[in-house]
Parts: structure tokens; sequence; C-alpha cells
């Protein structure tokens, strides 16, 4: 039977504990207001970019460039948007087991970003390259960093270049999502019918040129747009996993409350019954001598 005094200690650790994660969780949620409140990636620009690949494909409709098709016999390259933060429930291992998922040999390299990521494929023993997580900036280096990475491993053999990452869906729902970012499917993706040239268009200074340099505008800004989504979810993931703390420590704060008063209670009763019990025997003892 726990003793009064470790209850009461239980006790007081609980609520102690209940006010860390409220302070956490409210910083979870200011973080998240603050990701709301940015200025988002403008879609008409994303497909400004992909218009651009449905004209160069007018002008050769069958362009024979590695960006644009797959490349049999050569190893993936498969990056798993992980975090460098706690509390983020089983979003983490969700992610990094969607990754190995996607592993189909073992000459496919994945590339991990964050820490917690990293820990768990070093616990089942995985080979990977790390990346830091996403800052709460989510500036552009550390997208170019990435970018330039996977576009030179491209280059090198890469054949196939998957992203696992969380989606955000809203504040108590993220999505695993998988987007092979190369080789580019987006041909089709502006809205409506690919029109016929209406003049003759003019590729300077190269079609090649062009074409690198609008693969590498594209996937900067889808790993910004991925970012995006990532760095929310990972917030929502947080604020939902605290407030499911917060709810477990009330369940055990009220168990605690209920088991000290009973054994207080208790400890009264006995004291009272020592007390009528020792009175009487006094009275007892004082009638027998007189």
């Amino acid at each position: 039977m726990i003793t009064l005094s470790t209850l009461k200690q239980d006790l007081e650790f609980s609520r102690g504990l209940g006010d860390i994660i409220d302070v956490l969780k409210t910083t979870a949620l200011a973080q998240f207001r603050s990701l709301q409140l940015r200025e988002k990636i403008n879609e008409e620009f994303v497909n400004d970019i992909e218009s651009c690949f449905s004209t160069l494909r007018l002008i050769r409709s069958n362009i024979n460039h590695p960006y644009f098709f797959a490349r049999e016999g050569k190893a993936r390259a498969i990056v798993v948007v992980a975090s460098d933060e706690g509390f983020l429930g089983g979003l983490t291992t969700s992610l990094v087991n969607a990754g190995l998922d996607q592993r189909a040999s073992a000459e496919d390299e994945i590339i991990v970003l964050g820490e917690r990521g990293a820990r768990y494929l070093e616990d089942v023993n995985a080979d990977f390259t790390l990346f830091p997580g996403i800052t709460d900036e989510i500036n552009y280096k550390e997208v170019e960093d990435l970018r330039d990475y996977l576009i030179n491993g491209y280059r090198k053999g890469y054949k196939e270049i998957v992203i696992v990452y969380p989606e955000f869906i809203s504040l108590s729902s993220q999505k695993i999502t998988t987007f092979r970012m190369l080789p580019y499917q987006g041909y089709n993706r502006a809205k409506g019918p690919v029109r016929a040239l209406p003049e003759e268009v003019m590729v300077e200074p190269s079609f090649g040129s062009v074409l690198e340099v609008l693969v590498e505008l594209w996937m900067g800004v889808k790993l910004l747009e991925i970012f995006w989504s990532s760095k929310q979810s990972e917030c929502a993931a947080r604020i939902m996993h605290l407030e499911g703390s917060t709810q477990e420590l009330t369940q055990l704060n009220r168990k605690l409350t209920f088991e000290y008063f009973r054994q207080v209670h208790s400890l009264s009763d006995k004291t009272i019954r020592e007390i009528s019990v020792s009175r009487n025997l006094l009275i007892k003892s004082k009638t027998n001598i007189g």
C-alpha cells in the first residue's frame, strides 16, 4: 500500500508536470499560429513554372532528358522529412517506417532530415545520410542545400527521388505522403488543355540550359512547399500529443487525489476511534477505582 507521504509527493509532482506541459502546449500553439500567419508560397508561381515545362514539351514532343524518364538499374534516393524536436507522438516513427517501406534494394539511399529520425534508423541498423531538421524560420538556404545534393545525386546516378513527409491536413490530422520528385511527372498539372503555340518560341541560351534552370527552380519551390507543410504538421502533432498528455495527467490527478483523501479520511477515522477507545477505557478505569 502506498503511504500517505508518497501519495502527496506523487500528487505534487503530477501537478507540477501538468504546469510544464501547459507551458509547452502554449508555446507550440504560438509557434503554429506564427506559421499560419506567414506569407504562403504563391501557387500561381508554381503553375507558371509547370506551364513552362508544358511549353517545352510542345517545342519538343519527345524530351530525351533524364529529368523526364525513369532509368533502370540505378539506386533511388528516399528523403524522409522528420524532425529534431520531441513530443511528436508516433509521427516520426510512421515517417521513417514509410521511408523504409519505399526501399526496394540495399543500394537505395535513405536521406533523413532531423535527429529523431536518425536515431530511429540507427536503432534498426539502417544506413542513411543525415541532414539537419527544418528550422522554425524555414529559410531557403536549407532548401537549396538539400536540392543541390539531390540534383547532384540524380546527375550521378539516382534513377528516382522520392520524398516522404507529413502533409498538413488540419490541426488534428496529418497524412504521411510520398511524392516522386524526379523524374518529373507534372506536365499536365496546369489547368486546362495544352494548346498549340500561337507563334514560334525561341529558347535562349539553349534548350538544355533552360530546362536545367527550370528543374532547379521547380525543385526548390516544391521542397519549400513540403518543408512548410511538414513544419505545420510537426507543430500540430506536438499540440495534439501534449493535449493527450494533459488529459492523461488529469485522470491521474483525479485518481491520486481520491486515493490521497481516502487515506486521510481513513487515518482520521482511525485516530478518532483510538481516541474514543482510550477515553472509554479511562472512564471505565476511574469508575472501577471509585
